[in-house]
Formats: C-alpha cells, structure tokens, sequence
C-alpha cells in the first residue's frame, strides 16, 4: 500500500471511531474520573469495571473534537479484557508514539491512526486525553 492509501487509512479509522464511538457510555458503579483539556474544550469522562486485575468493561463519554473522541473510542476497544499491567504497557506505548519516541507498534491496534499527531503539537492534549485519565484510574486502583 503506497503512504498516500495508508494516509487515506487511517484518517478513515479515525472518521469511524469519531462518528461512531465504540464503547460511549457510563460503566455504572465502577471507577470514573473526568478531564478537562481546556485549550480546546475536549471533556472526556472514563469509566471501568476492573475484576481480579483484568478490566471487565471500559465505556467513555464526552464533548470534543474528533481526535479526542476517536482517540477515547480506540482507547476502549484495546483496553476491554486486558490486565492492569497489560493495559499500562499499551498505555506506555501509546503515549510514547504520540510524543514522537520509541514505542511498541505491535502492541497497538487502530490508535496507531493517530502516530502523526506528534507532528500537530496542539492536537497532542487532545489525542492523550482519554489515555492519561486511564492511566490515573489504574494508578488509584493499584493503591
């Protein structure tokens, strides 16, 4: 596949998870915690079901722009069903692609869609947003 068809690709994953986010709604009684990024608005609220270390269900709601519903959207679907450490390496990942740094291409699935991000510094909030309210969930929990 030429880089254009790629390029087409993947702003076509990110059209669909931002249209048609997988996984929006309230995990009721599990652990929530909500964000504001406030230098465009995006206000994304996690929630989850974690069970014997592994993360049941993972739902998201929120207002934004499309990086950061898409981005909040991919992050449910590769979370669902992984273990706290699992979900902290794919975190790790995530985060390192999107600064620009090294990272596990094989551990992510539709989010590396978003690897250029790092090329659009105020797109990078918005991108992370949903992947840091997560990470600080797992954090509680592992107190």
């Amino acid at each position: 596949m030429s880089f254009n068809g790629l390029k087409d690709l993947y702003k076509q994953v990110i059209l669909d998870h931002s249209k048609y986010p997988r996984n929006n709604g309230e995990v009721v009684d599990g652990y929530k915690l909500e964000m504001l990024n406030p230098s465009c608005g995006d206000k994304i609220t996690v929630s989850m079901d974690i069970e014997d270390n592994i993360i049941k269900d993972i739902k998201f709601v929120g207002t934004g722009c499309s990086i950061s519903l898409a981005s909040a959207s991919m992050l449910t679907e590769e979370l669902k069903g992984l273990s706290v450490s699992e979900a902290n390496l794919k975190i790790k990942d995530f985060l390192n692609m999107i600064m620009g740094n090294d990272f596990n291409e094989d551990n992510l699935e539709d989010s590396l869609a978003l690897q250029n991000i790092s090329q659009l510094p105020a797109r990078v909030k918005c991108a992370t947003l949903a992947w840091k309210i997560t990470e600080k969930i797992l954090e509680e929990n592992n107190k």
